[in-house]
């Protein structure tokens, strides 16, 4: 195969005139092939052609994160938005959104939950910094897991998480998904949305659970 039919992320990126973190979602959802060299992506630029030409719409970006957003929302709704949690200590917080998610039947056992989010925190802070964690076990348990779902729970005043810059934290996604491809997407997407330092503050204040929905879908630019 020649070389110039290799393209690397950022130049398949540019190509589609789209970010190189939607590429790698698109990756994710199996709508497009790539290959992993490493910690690099390789793309086949035939592959990228063929899908830019099934895309009846100009902007191939909105198209792309358009398909992005759905994936993500098919894991979250507003049953799995908790506005009040009303936590005093991180083990708390691990309770309270323990007992949330067996009470939208995400699984069946409270108890197993917080025994893998506690374990989890055990080792290492699942706190990310500005006031955001990102709940979750330690591996993927499909068997114990009754279909993949992100729960959120809002501390309006905050709490000490252990956090790697120290500070309170407001906003705890438990990442709940039966698949380490599911996992790892909803990850990306998260941290894409968090790189608004404004964000978490907006989720906080917002009046109700449709308007926090509105606020975690990604925009083009």
């Amino acid at each position: 195969m020649a070389k110039d039919e290799i393209l690397t992320l950022g130049e398949a990126a540019k190509f589609l005139d789209m970010s190189p973190e939607t590429l790698v979602n698109l990756v994710s959802l199996k709508q497009l092939k790539g290959i992993k060299v490493g910690n690099q992506w390789r793309f086949i630029k035939d592959d990228i052609e063929a899908w830019k030409d099934t895309q009846d719409k100009p902007n191939v970006e909105k198209i792309a994160l358009e398909n992005v957003v759905s994936r993500f929302f098919s894991f979250i709704n507003s049953d799995f938005i908790l506005r009040d949690l009303n936590a005093k200590h991180r083990f708390e917080v691990l309770a309270s959104m323990s007992q949330f998610a067996k009470e939208n039947s995400v699984c069946s056992k409270q108890s197993w939950l917080f025994d893998m989010l506690s374990k989890r925190e055990r080792l290492l802070s699942t706190g990310i910094g500005s006031g955001v964690a990102f709940l979750h076990p330690r591996s993927v348990h499909t068997d114990k897991i009754n279909f993949s779902a992100v729960l959120l729970g809002i501390s309006r005043d905050g709490l000490d998480f252990r956090s790697l810059d120290r500070t309170p934290v407001n906003l705890f996604f438990l990442l709940l998904l039966k698949t380490e491809q599911q996992h790892l997407f909803a990850l990306s997407y998260l941290s894409q949305l968090f790189r608004d330092d404004h964000l978490k503050e907006k989720i906080v204040q917002a009046p109700d659970n449709k308007t926090i929905l509105d606020l975690l879908k990604l925009q083009v630019g």
